[in-house]
Order: structure tokens, then C-alpha cells, then sequence
């Protein structure tokens, strides 16, 4: 049987802003399944634990061996944009799973509390409609689905009027009208919308380089091509000044202020992937010094269902 190809480990970070105890592991068979994967450990840990920023990385595996693929520090949006401008990852964030924002679970439990939905043995009886919350998010950070139960028709119109009342939104029937889904947008943060914003430049950047003649258009293709490196970087500052101050990551931090006590770590994308084509060798990867946390594999482990990306 053959083993699997990727690694994944998901951790949180230490007083100094190092990646710090290992919350989450998972080993996959495909590059796919590892950034689905990490991208939903990565905002449920940042959702439980309340904070802002986490550790992912990712090894490619191969004859006992392996190569450090992914080395990221930053928050889950930004680890979204980042993954989605990687070929090898990209459908894995196209497939993410992550949690609702906490304004949409805090209404769906007050409205749980008040009027519970109907028992199963009732919901296909008819007149029954569901009840959905779909909180949109800027692309590609994933958007959320959240199922909140089965009413009879004039509870879920009341329900999701409410619903949308509460999180600002409008109410779209769907699937022949026996579904009532809120729509609205969860709040993003700068930081997230900014790294949103920066991936959907470089995808067009690509797009457009990718349709150029490389004869006829070099001299387009070199001026492209430079933007395009330039937006990447900003990706990688160099370092922040210290665990608890958001860096935005459209901002180069090459010259920041040494600290005493400050993490020197990149945030944003610390290695890119290489292709696997370009011959890199392979090394002996190291492990993160933590101490060991939850074990979860691609067989075993089940993130649960908060919503759909």
C-alpha cells in the first residue's frame, strides 16, 4: 500500500511569535486534501483559541525522505490566498470547509434556544422548509454555510426574516423554494481583505502573461513579470515587530524595528513550494519542537461541517 505524500501540521505560536505547540497533524495522499486540510484546522484553531495568526506547514514525502513544501505564519485569509496561488493547492482551498463567524453562531444558538426546529420524523412532511445562513467572504478565503433546522414554512420566514434582520443580509429561496438561505457578508479583516485583494492581482497577472506571445511580447511579458514578483513579495514581510501587532501583508517589513524580545520570523509564505519537475533535492525535513499534540490523519480525521467554501 502505497504511503501517504504530505504531511501537515497546524500549530499555534509562542510568546515570541514562533510557531509554538502542534494542535492539529494530518497525513494525505494528494497536495489537495493537505491544503483542505490545513486551511480548516487553521481557522478552527484561530476561531477556538481566539487568536488572529498560526503556524501551518506542510512536507512533501517521498522514500522516507521529505522536503519542506509549506512554511507559513500568518492568519487563516491570508494562509487562503496564499495556498489558492499555488497549482498544487489551489482546489484544496476551493473545497474548504471553515467555521461560520461568530456573529452568524451566536444568532443560529439564539434562535435554536427560542424556537427549535422540527424532529426528523417531521421534516419531510409538507409545507417544511430549512433554514441556511451562507456568510460570504472576498475570494478565495472560503465562505461558510450554516444549516440552522426544518420549520414549518411560517416559522422559517419568520425565522429568516429575523436572521437577516440580525446580520444584515437577504433572504434567497433555493432548491425549488423549500430552502430559505440568509445571504450575507462576514466581516474580514484588513489584513484578510488586503491578501484577498493581492491574489485576485496576481491570478490576473498570470491570466494575462499566460495568453502573451513570448517572441512578440517579451518586452510586455519582462514588465508583467516584474509586477507580478512584486506583488508575491509582499506576501513575505520579512518580520513584525512583535507577536501581538497585525502586520498588514501589503506592506514590505524589511526595515522593521528590532525589538528585544521580537520574533524575527517571516510572516506570510516563508518557503514557496518548487515545482516538482526542477530536480530540488530532497532533505531529512525538521520537525517543530513542541510538544505532541492532537494526531490527525487523512483516515481518521473529520473537521466538523460549519460550512460550506
Amino acid at each position: 500500500m502505497s504511503q501517504p505524500e504530505f504531511n501537515v501540521e497546524v500549530a499555534s505560536l509562542d510568546r515570541n511569535g514562533d510557531p509554538g505547540f502542534v494542535h492539529y497533524r494530518g497525513a494525505f495522499y494528494t497536495s489537495r486534501s493537505a491544503g483542505q486540510f490545513a486551511l480548516t484546522q487553521a481557522a478552527a484553531l484561530s476561531d477556538t483559541r481566539e487568536v488572529d495568526t498560526v503556524s501551518v506547514v506542510i512536507d512533501a514525502v517521498s522514500e522516507g525522505s521529505s522536503r519542506r513544501d509549506v512554511e507559513f505564519i500568518g492568519t487563516p485569509g491570508e494562509l487562503a490566498a496564499e495556498l489558492s496561488a499555488l497549482p498544487a493547492y489551489k482546489n484544496g482551498v476551493l473545497r474548504t470547509v471553515i467555521s461560520a463567524p461568530r456573529e452568524v453562531t451566536t444568532a443560529v444558538a439564539a434562535v435554536l434556544d427560542a424556537s427549535p426546529p422540527l424532529p426528523d420524523s417531521e421534516v419531510d412532511a409538507p409545507g417544511v422548509l430549512d433554514v441556511q445562513v451562507y456568510s460570504t467572504r472576498p475570494g478565495p478565503i472560503p465562505n461558510s454555510r450554516t444549516d440552522v433546522g426544518a420549520y414549518a414554512s411560517h416559522d422559517a420566514h419568520r425565522i429568516a426574516e429575523s436572521l437577516a434582520a440580525d446580520l444584515g443580509g437577504t433572504i434567497e429561496p433555493m432548491r425549488n423554494d423549500t430552502v430559505l438561505r440568509v445571504i450575507h457578508e462576514a466581516e474580514v479583516s484588513d489584513t484578510d481583505r488586503i491578501a484577498a485583494e493581492r491574489s485576485v492581482q496576481v491570478r490576473n497577472l498570470r491570466a494575462n502573461i499566460s495568453v502573451l506571445d513570448p517572441v512578440a511580447d517579451a518586452e510586455h511579458i519582462t514588465a508583467l513579470a516584474a509586477d507580478l514578483d512584486e506583488l508575491r513579495a509582499r506576501s513575505t514581510p520579512d518580520a513584525r515587530t512583535d507577536n501581538t501587532e497585525a502586520v498588514s501583508a501589503s506592506v514590505s517589513t524589511s526595515n522593521a524595528v528590532d525589538v528585544e524580545g521580537a520574533s524575527t520570523r517571516p510572516r506570510g509564505l516563508v518557503t514557496a513550494p518548487s515545482g516538482r519537475s526542477s530536480g530540488t533535492a530532497w532533505a531529512t525535513s525538521s520537525a517543530l519542537h513542541t510538544a505532541p499534540g492532537p494526531t490527525h490523519t487523512a483516515a481518521t480525521s473529520r473537521s466538523a461541517d460549519h460550512g460550506l467554501g
